[in-house]
């Protein structure tokens, strides 16, 4: 007999769609499932989405040599080294894919810290991957994409004396990188007046320097939907070369509904 009957399959269902791999895991727990592919599958999902992307892979590689073998977990695996790795595009993904998680969950005030965390990881990106040569590979992990390390290296290389690293950045950008219509537009969108006022209001929660609530309205009257400024931010990578993929816990839920759905490999 199938320990997950409909009620519990649709609990999951349920929990799926908001990316809550914790209370899946403790739905799977509950009636007796403590292991598999299934298991492992949402237990790597529960670290990745938090970051723990060494937990995230050792999970996913206790699956079956059977799962191994497919290509969506291929895939994964592949995508949890180069996370570990800082590989920028996996990195800028991950944070992309988390704010659509925080959108679809009105985690608004989470919303707008990762946003922030986003804005300041594009301008580190764009800081050291044109000021090296083109052999130089970016890392988004170390020394090198400090806050500090960057600071320094305006300060002294290009005499650029600010405390803030967005503005610092954005200055050596209007100084000393070549005009393009591409950079142009990726400085309007993560400078401009709209995702600004945004920033504020994330200075203003309890994610910044304030305690200000935060709603979807908040957003939608500086902004518009919230799925806008992250439409914008692909689009921003985009313009930097940097390929952007927003379906990843969309497929992972997908493999687990058929993993229900076919009642193996529990």
């Amino acid at each position: 007999m199938n320990p997950l009957d409909k009620s519990k399959e649709y609990v999951i269902y349920k929990f799926l769609q908001r990316y809550d791999y914790d209370a899946v895991i403790d739905v799977l727990e509950e009636v007796g499932i403590v292991e598999g592919d299934l298991y492992l599958l949402m237990e790597s999902s529960k670290y990745a989405i938090n970051f723990d992307f060494k937990k995230a892979s050792i999970s996913l590689n206790n699956m079956s040599s059977e799962m191994l073998g497919r290509r969506e977990i291929k895939r994964l695996i592949s995508n949890l080294e180069n996370l570990e790795n800082g590989e920028p595009e996996d990195i800028l993904s991950e944070l992309i894919e988390n704010m659509k998680i925080q959108i679809v969950n009105e985690e608004y005030i989470d919303f707008l810290g990762r946003l922030y965390r986003l804005k300041e990881a594009l301008f580190k990106y764009i800081f050291v991957s044109t000021k090296e040569n083109k052999k130089y590979k970016v890392s988004m992990h170390g020394y090198m994409v400090s806050k500090k390390n960057i600071l320094y290296t305006l300060k002294k290389k290009y005499n650029i004396y600010n405390g803030n690293l967005i503005t610092g950045v954005t200055n050596y950008i209007n100084r000393y990188i070549k005009k393009t219509k591409r950079m142009e537009k990726v400085v309007d969108i993560l400078n401009g007046e709209r995702l600004e006022n945004l920033i504020k209001l994330r200075n203003e929660s309890p994610v910044g320097h304030g305690f200000k609530g935060v709603s979807k309205e908040d957003i939608e009257e500086l902004y518009g939907n919230p799925m806008e400024v992250v439409q914008d931010l692909v689009k921003a990578c985009e313009l930097l070369d940097l390929g952007i993929k927003m379906n990843k816990y969309d497929n992972i839920n997908e493999m687990a509904i058929q993993m229900i759905g076919s009642y193996t490999n529990y």
